[in-house]
């Protein structure tokens, strides 16, 4: 018996040295990264050999603690692989400075400073004169709500995303425990198969912009209350709570809401009556939910295009897609949007599903039984199906594309971004997996396997947690190009909107909104998730028809593209302004009657530009002295032509002799595009046609009897093609040339 006991004492030391040892050399080699999987796997060692003192706790003190404990594993995630900076509410440049975290940011920004509304979703300030809603800029109505209740004691600058996230991933956690709970009362396997939960990679891919879909917790909370006894008020909740989150959320978790009302009528639990009256009383206040976050305020049904395109792979669960750093190679995509089909398990998770197959294919005999699971398995069909979409597709191959009716397509325009959609039957594959290995492994040899699971999942997907890190931690700076004294002399009382003409969304549309909200403004032309096109469309053209009779409204400023300055120069009154200020073509009715800008120092042409000056055209550039019409957003290094037509204008003194424009740039070049064919106008008189088909720094020469004072070049692109036409990525932009910088010589 004392022998028995002893090589059990010595089985033990050796467990805890190894993984110990273990532990230690993660921890050296991957730093603070490895903080939260070297706490889990502590923890869970402590518990492994104090389980059965756990178990004497009161079961209020245990929960509690395990909550914590689990609740504080997400936390300690979230910190060392993103990072406590983005905590700071003040803090947004981390926003500002990319895509769609810009859109959320502002939502929120001019929705907190609008009067509350009915519906009080609504946002009348942004998107004008349609205006849009919380829900339509992604930017979490749930939280929204919330803190415009509190908006007075707010500071002027305020963001919540940043603890929006570090919630997911505390709730990631908390959730996860519950799950496990359902698996195993083994403390010690609890904690150690929580950890996959918040490893999560399909969770973590959101951070590079979905910050609203980083809510899967939610989805984890469903299937949570589908594997307990039904509470109508819980599930009620739950329902409510991803509605005020995001859409995509919403249909996941109702989708396994219908099913489980569906099981319990099946099953005899309930009624057909109970049954129809669960559902009516969930759609009652799902409608009321969605008509409080404005979702029917705009007219938009939420359908948009791409069902099909931004579907998921076959092989997606096994394609690393660049996430895997040691183990997998990636594999290639049928469709140019099939990231949004990312799905990536880890190389550890697939180690344990393999495991698991295994496991259930040797104890096939055993009673299983099949029946409690129809419920979860018509689930994962139903997701399954919606995920692949109509375009089966494995590799980069076609499978099959099965046509579908008018009507079928709308319905699939709602969950256009269908690869989301698998989600749920992701997270049922690591609970069954674990379920599997937990149910017919002995305890130590199944905290090994976790232990060795969870050190194969954190080394695979070490290199993105690098990337996350180094791109939250560093500063992220966003800096206006909105430089000029103009925009400073602005009264906001004075001036009411922010008008582009044509009504189309400017690249610098994030440094104009911010500029309307500090001078508590509205403004014409924002990204948002969905628009009224129709009304969209009719506002669009009564500006343009308004603006070629000359009738401009006193309360506008009016920024305006290079094609229609000749017209606005004929039918502008003496007493407005026309003025150039950073690049960009400015009307102010009635501008020169304005006092705040008759001592302003405003050049009404536009860039002196010096002969030689080399202009960088990357984000830190002052390209937006001389671009005109047809440019996309500045990048780090370039800026593309965006049309097939890009126009540049420079204020010069006369030459004496001719000039040469030097432009380094890179083409577009896919499909059947080898090179992008590229004329060149110097005030309106072709000086040059060729094929620009490598990086390199061209030049044209351009005749000095052609040049006053005056400079206008035009870029004609006849091959501008989007990349999501070439099969590249999935940029709907019309794209050429990106450019880098050019100068303009004397010979």
């Amino acid at each position: 018996m004392k022998k028995k006991l002893y090589n059990q004492q010595e089985n033990n030391f050796m467990f805890i040295f190894l993984t110990t040892i273990l532990v230690l050399v993660f921890g050296w080699k991957y730093g603070t990264l490895y903080t939260s999987v070297g706490l889990c796997i502590f923890t869970s060692l402590i518990f492994l050999y104090l389980n059965e003192k756990m178990g004497k706790l009161s079961k209020t003190k245990l929960n509690s603690i395990l909550l914590i404990l689990s609740g504080g594993l997400g936390a300690s995630f979230f910190i060392t692989i993103l990072s406590p900076k983005i905590l700071n509410t003040s803090y947004i440049n981390w926003l500002l400075s990319r895509g769609d975290p810009a859109q959320h940011f502002l939502g929120w920004h001019f929705f907190r400073n609008d009067p509350w509304s009915f519906p009080p979703g609504l946002i009348s300030s942004l998107n004008t004169p349609i205006g849009t809603s919380i829900t339509y800029t992604d930017s979490i109505p749930l939280l929204a709500f919330s803190f415009k209740i509190f908006n007075s004691i707010l500071p002027e600058t305020f963001q919540y995303l940043g603890i929006w996230i570090l919630i997911c991933y505390i709730l990631q956690g908390v959730f996860g425990l519950l799950l496990m709970r359902k698996m195993t009362s083994n403390f010690a396997l609890q904690f150690l198969g929580l950890m996959f939960f918040i490893m999560s990679p399909i969770m973590l891919w959101r951070a590079y912009g979905h910050e609203a879909l980083m809510g899967h917790w939610i989805i984890l909370a469903s299937l949570y209350l589908y594997k307990s006894s039904y509470k109508n008020l819980l599930w009620i909740l739950l329902l409510l709570v991803s509605l005020l989150i995001h859409p995509y959320l919403f249909l996941m978790v109702f989708t396994v809401y219908f099913i489980k009302v569906l099981e319990l009528f099946f099953t005899g639990k309930i009624s057909i009556l109970t049954c129809v009256i669960h559902y009516l009383f969930a759609a009652l206040l799902i409608l009321i939910v969605l008509w409080c976050v404005g979702y029917f305020y705009i007219g938009s049904s939420g359908v948009s295009d791409g069902f099909g395109n931004y579907s998921m792979n076959i092989n997606s669960i096994f394609n690393p897609q660049g996430w895997s750093y040691y183990f997998l190679k990636d594999q290639p995509s049928a469709t140019p949007g099939q990231y949004e089909g990312f799905n990536y398990l880890g190389f550890g998770v697939i180690l344990l599903l393999i495991c698991s197959i295994f496991i259930f294919i040797t104890n096939y005999t055993k009673n299983r039984k099949v029946k409690d699971k129809v419920g979860l398995i018509i689930i994962s069909i139903i997701f399954i199906l919606i995920s692949i979409s109509n375009v089966v597709t494995f590799s980069d191959h076609i499978l099959f594309d099965i046509p579908l009716p008018g009507f079928a397509l709308k319905i699939g325009g709602i969950v256009r971004a269908s690869g989301r959609f698998f989600w749920p039957v992701y997270y049922l594959i690591i609970i069954y997996t674990l379920t599997e290995i937990l149910r017919n492994t002995k305890e130590k040899a199944a905290a090994l396997l976790l232990i060795l699971a969870l050190s194969f999942q954190f080394a695979d997907l070490s290199g993105k947690f690098t990337e996350f890190h180094d791109l939250y931690s560093n500063e992220m700076n966003w800096e206006t190009p909105l430089r000029s004294s103009l925009w400073s002399g602005i009264d906001g009382e004075r001036y009411n909107n922010i008008v582009f003409v044509p009504s189309l969304v400017n690249s610098q549309y994030v440094a104009f909104s911010m500029l309307a909200a500090e001078k508590n403004m509205t403004i014409n032309a924002v990204y948002t998730a969905r628009d009224d096109y129709e009304k969209r469309e009719a506002y669009s053209k009564k500006l343009i028809r308004d603006f070629d009779k000359g009738e401009f409204n006193s309360k506008d400023i009016y920024i305006i593209d290079s094609s229609m300055i000749e017209n606005v120069k004929e039918t502008k009154k003496d007493t407005d302004l026309l003025v150039s200020a950073d690049g960009f073509n400015v009307l102010i009715p009635n501008g020169t009657m304005d006092p705040n800008l008759k001592n302003l120092n405003l050049d009404a042409n536009s860039f002196d530009y010096k002969y030689g000056e080399v202009i960088s055209f990357g984000a830190d550039g002052e390209s937006f002295n001389v671009k005109r019409s047809g440019w996309s957003f500045a990048e780090e290094n370039y800026t593309w032509t965006e049309g097939n037509e890009a126009s540049l204008l420079f204020s010069i003194k006369e030459p004496n002799t001719d000039l040469v424009l030097s432009i380094k740039m890179s083409p577009l070049l896919g499909g059947g595009i080898k090179g992008q064919h590229l004329l060149v106008f110097a005030n309106n008189k072709k000086i040059s046609e060729t094929i620009i088909d490598s990086n390199s720094t061209y030049q044209f020469s351009i005749p000095s009897d052609i040049i006053k004072n005056e400079l206008n070049v035009s870029l004609k692109l006849p091959d501008a093609a989007s990349p999501k036409s070439l099969g590249i990525n999935e940029d709907e932009r019309l794209l050429a040339l990106s450019i880098e910088y050019l100068s303009l010589k004397k010979p």
